[in-house]
């Protein structure tokens, strides 16, 4: 996760206490006017700007990435091909046949 969190986030002397965080409702994370805002992206495609390496560090653990491409649906594509290569395939089938 460490490894994950420094790709994403960059790296940073804190060592953030994630608990702290998730056990507190009214957690305010502070923005560092030295961290360059993050975009981060979750699997159903929303969006959230980050402004400081803890809120980043957060996020990123949470499963938000900085690449939409991370949640390419392989699944839905083969899908979609595997239904449409038949159908392509009769209808070519069918057109030389009445030739």
């Amino acid at each position: 996760m460490k490894k994950r969190i420094e790709k994403i986030c960059g790296e940073s002397e804190n060592i953030p206490n994630f608990e702290e965080i998730e056990n507190s409702p009214n957690f305010v994370f502070t923005p560092d006017k030295n961290f360059e805002t993050i975009a981060l992206f979750d699997q159903e495609g929303n969006v959230v700007n980050l402004n400081s390496w803890l809120e980043c560090a957060y996020y990123a653990k949470g499963g938000w990435t900085n690449n939409v491409s991370d949640f390419f649906d392989g699944e839905k594509f083969l899908f979609l091909f595997l239904l449409i290569v038949p159908v392509v395939y009769k209808f070519i089938i069918t057109r030389v046949s009445k030739s």
